[in-house]
């Protein structure tokens, strides 16, 4: 379930022992534009978070956190899915995303992930590359990803925790 930063700056602030025990594996961070002053632009590339049904209600001024985790109820087992619909695991409820876009993989012996593309029409994008649909391709701590039009940027759990201890610094 997405969070704004806030909340995950607030638990870590309030018990980073517990915060830290807490974290899943990896996860999405989302930034919003700040493009406030253009607000054609804004509005068509911002991350809503309910389709179509007014105005959203997560990620308009602040950063969102997706955990990158299996949900039970998702039965596709090659993966963690991303897409537009809520039979995803992490959601990212915006027109340029697919319903069912692409998945992260757990890389035996690699310990780390891969993103593959479902063969999403607005495609996915590691680093500034765009994927091969169905190709899986390795993503590092720190990359920059993209789904259709919606940026986020991935974080495995100790670099996470590292992002906001450098946000906490004076």
């Amino acid at each position: 379930m997405p969070e704004l930063l806030s909340a995950h700056v607030s638990r870590f602030l309030r018990n980073r022992g517990e915060f830290e025990r807490g974290l899943p594996p990896a996860l999405l961070v989302f930034t919003p534009s700040p493009l406030a002053g253009n607000f054609r632009e804004e509005a068509e590339y911002r991350l809503k978070t309910v389709t179509n049904a007014g105005a959203p209600t997560l990620g308009v001024s602040e950063a969102v956190v997706f955990p990158v985790v299996k949900s039970r109820t998702n039965a596709f087992g090659r993966g963690i899915t991303v897409g537009r619909t809520g039979n995803n695991d992490v959601v990212l409820d915006d027109g340029s995303v697919s319903r069912f876009h692409a998945w992260f993989a757990w890389v035996e012996g690699e310990e780390g992930f891969s993103l593959t593309d479902a063969g999403s029409k607005n495609g996915s994008w590691v680093g500034g590359a765009r994927l091969t649909p169905r190709r899986a391709v390795a993503v590092e701590d720190g990359a920059r990803l993209r789904f259709g039009q919606v940026e986020v940027a991935f974080y495995t759990a100790s670099s996470f925790l590292r992002m906001l201890t450098v946000r906490m610094a004076p």
